[in-house]
């Protein structure tokens, strides 16, 4: 399989825009997820807009603050049980954000959303619905190799292939895989090697990336940029 690299929370912190900076003339990024809400959105832009890799809105109704509605459930339990009933209210806000990336002149080719909310019940027709409604081509969908390793791996990776069912439908693209969930802001070298046999074969398989110049939410975030920046992170992606 292609290994697409994607990182997300861009405009989330001066941290994350620092390490996309370094990181980017080194041609190992193949996506920007940019936050709209993200207080470091300026810098975010101008690094977007200076590269030529592909742009996604990482879609956020979890952290606040938000562009149009005042709060949402910070409870991940509360968005996979009660998706439905919310989805006017993050249908507006994610129109919001999409609408403000745009408005910069950035070209937005990808959809997903900050901590995979969006393959939650009722949330998954949402960003289905405002890719449709912007001729967005691809949406993130949570299919992951490591499904087994816990509960939660077990139901995302569920949620996601019904997310990806539902955009096949439509025509929207989704990633075959999506790398990176169980080791969230701290992939290594160990578990890039241990995912080897599960991405063979033809497809694509979206390795989900959170570096940092310092921890923004999690002390191992420094590390996935020294993972990046390695010669072995580069030959494995070559490889892929």
């Amino acid at each position: 399989m292609r290994v697409f690299v994607t990182v997300d929370d861009l405009g989330m912190a001066a941290e994350v825009n620092r390490s996309v900076e370094m990181l980017l003339p080194m041609r190992v990024i193949d996506g920007l997820s940019i936050m709209a809400t993200g207080p470091y959105l300026d810098g975010a832009i101008v690094l977007a807009s200076s590269s030529d890799v592909a742009i996604s809105v990482h879609l956020n109704c979890v952290k606040p603050p938000f562009l149009v509605e005042k709060d949402f459930p910070s409870s991940h339990l509360t968005w996979f049980r009660n998706g439905r009933k919310l989805a006017d209210k993050v249908k507006n806000e994610w129109r919001s954000q999409i609408e403000k990336v745009l408005s910069t002149g950035l070209m937005v080719t990808r959809l997903d959303s900050h901590q995979h909310i969006h393959n939650a019940g009722g949330l998954r027709k949402v960003i289905l619905d405002l890719a449709d409604e912007y001729g967005i081509g691809t949406v993130r969908g949570a299919v992951l190799p490591e499904k087994w390793k816990s509960p939660s791996c077990f139901i995302l990776d569920r949620l996601g292939r019904k997310l990806a069912k539902s955009a096949a439908g439509r025509g929207i693209i989704t990633p075959d895989l999506m790398l990176g969930f169980s080791r969230s802001g701290n992939v290594s070298m160990e578990y890039l090697k241990s995912i080897d046999g599960s991405i063979e074969g033809d497809g694509v398989a979206e390795l989900v990336m959170h570096p940092a110049t310092e921890p923004v939410w999690t002390s191992t975030q420094t590390d996935e940029l020294e993972l990046m920046r390695s010669e072995w992170f580069a030959e494995w992606l070559k490889k892929h």
